[in-house]
């Protein structure tokens, strides 16, 4: 039987080319919409760390690149003060959806697999921010049930725009998601894939 589900999983080793390729998709697409973000090379050097330490999540369908995310407990101390209580969320970066892929409501998906990751978490909240010039991505991440925290106006970052919604929270409506962890990965390099309880 033939599964429509996307499936989202720790990437491997291997996959850190294939996350650089997605950010330099998406960067120029976002240049051709005139957004100024992203607009330098995909740092791989972070993109493998992120890998190693199983922070970086790849999405995939009948074997095709769908799009990534990265979640951890990194509260960047410039924008998350201690009043904000830091440690209460997980925080998602980088999340990128493919325009090849074509696959409707993915960021949706992404995210709520994120808020579900968080409430399993003991985390309070999911958090993200975004470029202080991007509006139309915080219009996005309020469609998505972000409440705008605050706007840290840093003039030696970019981003600055802070948003969070409760952990568990689910919007629905992107494809059906099916959860892998718990990554092992053979002397080749290749993920071999234990199911998490939610799977």
């Amino acid at each position: 039987m033939h599964d429509n589900r996307v499936t989202i999983r720790p990437a491997s080793p291997r996959e850190a080319e294939v996350i650089a390729s997605m950010w330099d998709e998406a960067a120029e697409w976002l240049k051709a919409q005139d957004v100024n973000q992203w607009q330098y090379p995909a740092n791989k050097e972070k993109i493998a760390r992120d890998i190693d330490l199983v922070h970086a999540y790849v999405a995939r369908r009948d074997g095709e690149y769908l799009g990534t995310i990265t979640v951890d407990e990194f509260a960047d101390p410039e924008f998350w003060l201690p009043d904000d209580l830091p440690d209460s969320a997980l925080y998602a970066h980088r999340m990128i959806v493919r325009r090849a892929a074509e696959v409707s409501g993915l960021g949706t998906a992404l995210l709520d697999w994120a808020s579900e990751k968080a409430a399993l978490s003991g985390k309070a909240w999911l958090r993200v921010d975004a470029w202080k010039t991007n509006a139309k991505l915080g219009n996005y991440y309020e469609s998505q049930g972000f409440e705008h925290v605050k706007t840290v106006d840093l003039p030696h970052r970019n981003s600055g725009a802070l948003y969070q919604r409760p952990a568990g929270s689910i919007r629905g409506g992107g494809p059906r998601y099916l959860a892998l962890e718990v990554p092992r990965f053979d002397e080749n390099g290749n993920p071999e894939w234990g199911w998490s309880p939610q799977a």
